[in-house]
């Protein structure tokens, strides 16, 4: 399954409800555009962690995009995040990342090597009013497809 189609398919993303819009150049939006009662905190605001979890499909989405061919079957993990938020989120959240092509361009040859590699994707936050609520920074970790060991 291609990247792109599973980041549709992805129970995590379906209880989310998000929609994603892949751009041209390698970016990616995430949104929560419909934000169920269970996703809101006591102030009616999208809750931190849901917030988290849009932010983190987008950084890892955009990793994945950015490997292309070279990521597929590739082991995609998150090591570490930050967060700062700067506001909270109204109505919904939505997350957009890109790698820039030089960093995209390492993440493949380290992938074409059989070698892993970390790569730190910046993430921007916005409510539904397309207002800044905050960024997220994310090491997200690829490593080379293993092989599957057959028991004796």
């Amino acid at each position: 399954m291609a990247a792109t189609e599973a980041m549709t398919k992805m129970p995590w993303i379906g209880w989310l409800d998000l929609d994603t819009e892949f751009g041209p150049d390698g970016s990616l939006q995430v949104i929560l555009r419909r934000p169920k009662p269970e996703h809101l905190n006591h102030n009616n605001h999208v809750n931190a962690p849901v917030i988290y979890g849009v932010a983190e499909v987008a950084g890892a989405g955009a990793a994945v995009i950015a490997a292309g061919a070279e990521g597929e079957g590739a082991y995609t993990v998150i090591r570490d995040a930050t967060i700062k938020y700067s506001r909270p989120a109204h109505g919904g959240v939505s997350a957009s990342a890109k790698l820039d092509e030089d960093c995209a361009e390492l993440l493949r040859q380290e992938l074409r090597a059989g070698r892993g590699y970390d790569v730190i994707v910046r993430v921007s936050l916005a409510d539904a009013e397309n207002t800044r609520t905050g960024t997220c920074d994310f090491t997200v970790s690829l490593r080379p497809p293993r092989e599957l060991r057959v028991a004796d």
